[in-house]
């Protein structure tokens, strides 16, 4: 369909999506949002951080600006992207970073057209985790977020959340809020012929300490006499060169690393592909101050619409998924030992461990579909477009 005829359909918008932190077709921007948007027959275009100048993809227009050479560059990047996003005269702008907040405001003022913040991470606690911060920088920053992010965010005509606890804490502070939550495209995920289970464990996103990079070496350590065809799959990003580089000494220190496997990029198209194929999907995270945050992380979301059995630290947010879907075991976080007898115990019964899968399959159908967030996303662009 052409951009007039899309334009022709009822109610149909010229939407710019932005984001200058996530990848061109990251899971949440492109594959569920933009995807989505277009389906309902809105004019979508995506202006993102990307080696290529433009492609066109399931309906959206990408519009790649070039890289930054570092972080610092990168946060001095949103002055292109507003440049960039005006150039695209939209009805409706959508972007997705906190640090594109500044560029975001402007763009309502000088645009005078609709505007949304995608607030995915309660950033205040999120800034304590950047591994490349000052240890005495962190709580300056977070508090300096706190009061910064909602200032200019309650300018906006939307600020969407993906958990209660982040809607609340800006909606006190007179931002206008709409719940969209990280569930998955379960069509993504199905798959007409059940795959063979491999000897594989896997990880799904990104990879630091808090998120149990370190732990999950341990993990291996302790599994690799009792079931040495074992392997590791880690499907993600480091969060820094300095960690990855650290964890991955500590792996051959402790005479694991040819057994786990890390691969950083994996278009989100194939990754069902490894879920269907490994045994348990593992949660090792640590009580760190915004994993303590309820959360929906997408790999539980995931593991379960794959059938996929998971092993998990029992913190709040982790409980509040896992336990009414009898997916998975609960561990203590930093108990090592802990973690490894639960991935034994499915290991050495696939009996029980398919049947946890199953149920963690049935529970995302009914309880953790994209179609509900789907409608949600698409109710708040009715009414900014009612507002034309």
């Amino acid at each position: 369909m052409t951009a007039a005829g899309v334009k022709e359909k009822a109610g149909a918008l010229r939407v710019c999506i932005f984001t200058s932190v996530h990848r061109p077709y990251d899971v949440r921007v492109f594959h569920r949002q933009a995807r989505s948007l277009t389906e309902a027959g809105h004019e979508v275009t995506l202006l993102v951080h990307a080696p290529f100048a433009r492609e066109r993809r399931d309906g959206v227009e990408v519009i790649g600006l070039k890289p930054p050479s570092g972080r610092l560059m990168r946060l001095c990047s949103s002055w292109r992207f507003l440049r960039a996003a005006l150039s695209q005269h939209a009805e409706v702008y959508h972007f997705h970073d906190l640090e594109l907040l500044p560029a975001g405001l402007l763009l309502r003022i000088w645009s005078r057209r609709a505007v949304i913040y995608d607030c995915h991470e309660n950033y205040p606690e999120a800034i304590l985790e950047r591994a490349w911060l000052p240890a005495w920088l962190k709580p300056v920053l977070s508090r300096l977020v706190g009061w910064f992010e909602p200032a200019l965010a309650r300018h906006l005509d939307a600020v969407i959340c993906v958990v209660p606890d982040q809607e609340a804490r800006l909606r006190r502070r007179g931002c206008r809020t709409v719940m969209v939550r990280n569930f998955p495209r379960l069509e993504i995920f199905q798959r007409p012929v059940r795959t063979a289970r491999q000897e594989e464990i896997i990880y799904l996103g990104g990879l630091s300490i808090a998120r149990g990079a370190r732990m999950m070496v341990d993990i291996m350590a302790g599994l690799k006499t009792s079931h040495p065809g074992l392997r590791l799959i880690c499907l993600g990003p480091f969060n820094e060169a300095h960690v990855r580089a650290e964890v991955m000494e500590y792996a051959r220190a402790q005479r694991v690393d040819d057994i786990i496997n890390y691969i950083p990029l994996v278009p989100h198209e194939e990754v069902a592909d490894h879920l269907h194929r490994a045994r348990v999907g593992l949660v090792p995270w640590q009580p760190h101050p915004q994993l303590l945050k309820l959360c929906y992380p997408n790999k539980v979301f995931e593991y379960m619409a794959c059938g996929l059995p998971i092993v998990a630290s029992d913190l709040p947010g982790l409980r509040e998924l896992i336990t009414p879907a009898s997916c998975g075991c609960l561990v203590a976080a930093e108990d090592v030992e802990a973690h490894i007898a639960a991935i034994r115990q499915l290991l050495d019964d696939p009996g029980a461990a398919e049947a946890m899968g199953l149920a963690g399959m049935a529970y995302a159908r009914g309880h953790y579909s994209w179609e509900a967030e789907r409608k949600s996303l698409l109710r708040l662009y009715e009414e900014l477009g009612a507002r034309r």
